[in-house]
């Protein structure tokens, strides 16, 4: 099973432990996987906002989570 890497960053410069996660996640399909991965490392570090980072198997998807009260959605970065 092919596996990506993502950390979540903070404003101020500090970052979660990295954590591998199945690359088949990236799919459209498995996008409520992705916000699973960002509420957990968020609860990690006992934030509310970031920005995760996923970078593995040819892709970096860089996405702002906004706080849990607020009504944005993220905003999106693919490179």
């Amino acid at each position: 099973m092919i596996q990506v890497w993502s950390q979540m960053f903070f404003d101020d410069g500090s970052v979660t432990q990295g954590l591998r996660f199945p690359a088949e996640w990236l799919d459209e399909q498995y996008a409520f996987k992705i916000d699973e991965v960002a509420d957990m490392l968020m609860k990690s570090a006992n934030r509310d906002e970031g920005w995760l980072l996923i970078w593995g198997a040819g892709n970096m998807v860089f996405n702002h989570y906004p706080t849990a009260f607020s009504d944005k959605t993220p905003l999106e970065s693919n490179s």
